[in-house]
């Protein structure tokens, strides 16, 4: 179920992205080409909740590289931004809508930095409760 977010990001930033923007999203490369996207998961929790389900918490930061020929660079990663903050406020997971909150930039060495989290509720299974096989009970007045 993890790796199915980082998926759904992919899939979102590709209905987006311009096509000669590359993302990368297992690792980037040594001379990998700009513009580009890298989407890393930077953290991931889980906290239990009631009975056996548990609630997960993963943060994910977007990279983008903007094209290093711009002389609009720092311009180019606040527009980023803006349509980050809004292309992924929701993304689908499982057929289902996953709200991305806490959603910050930074931009560091001219690179947009993207912040967002996604949590999502998972349900273990319960271990099966085996049945007793036989019950007898005996039962009658007491002579008192």
């Amino acid at each position: 179920m993890i790796d199915e977010i980082r998926k759904a990001i992919l899939r979102k930033i590709n209905t987006f992205r311009d096509k000669d923007t590359k993302i990368y999203s297992e690792s980037i490369e040594q001379g990998f080409q700009e513009p580009c996207f890298y989407i890393k998961e930077v953290n991931s929790s889980q906290n239990r909740e009631l009975g056996n389900r548990y609630k997960r918490e993963h943060l994910y930061d977007i990279h983008y590289f903007p094209n290093p020929n711009s002389s609009t660079k720092n311009t180019d990663m606040r527009a980023m931004a803006e349509v980050l903050y809004e292309q992924l406020e929701y993304i689908e997971v499982a057929g289902r809508p996953l709200r991305g909150y806490d959603m910050n930039y930074r931009i560091v060495d001219g690179v947009l930095h993207f912040f967002v989290k996604y949590s999502m509720f998972v349900k273990k299974e319960a271990e099966p409760i085996p049945f007793m096989e036989n019950l007898e009970i005996k039962g009658g007045l007491k002579d008192g």
